[in-house]
């Protein structure tokens, strides 16, 4: 059961690139953010929603042999923001109920990141438990 109290800088990272993946995580630790992963995959994106706690979440949308929709469905319905990251899926080509989500292309400058993950939280999107 995941702890009641939330981080506000805890962020879960879904990429399914390594080194992307741990570029990231390096970047957002070196702005102060604790990362949460970076996971590979839906489904180990999904355990760690099981698991831990995180305010906001990164999304790759493209995770090779799925895509992350799944995955922000879970995050909605929990109350977590998210950032989608693409790479080549056009935003407009999302299933509907994202397509107003924000989204990043890759590659991503880690300030345009932080910029994204705070903006969630200026909105009062971040869940605070």
């Amino acid at each position: 059961m995941p702890s009641p109290v939330i981080d506000p800088r805890t962020v879960l990272v879904v990429e399914d690139n390594p080194v992307l993946a741990e570029s990231m995580a390096f970047a957002l630790s070196a702005y102060g953010w604790t990362v949460v992963g970076p996971v590979a995959t839906g489904k180990a994106a999904v355990e760690e929603l099981a698991e831990r706690r995180f305010a906001v979440a990164i999304l790759d949308v493209d995770l090779g042999e799925e895509m992350s929709f799944p995955v922000a469905e879970k995050l909605r319905e929990r109350g977590v923001p998210f950032v989608f990251l693409t790479g080549f899926v056009s935003h407009r080509d999302f299933p509907e109920r994202f397509q107003n989500e924000t989204c990043l292309q890759k590659p991503v400058m880690p300030d345009s990141l932080i910029e994204a993950l705070e903006s969630l939280q200026a909105d009062g999107a971040v869940n605070e438990g």
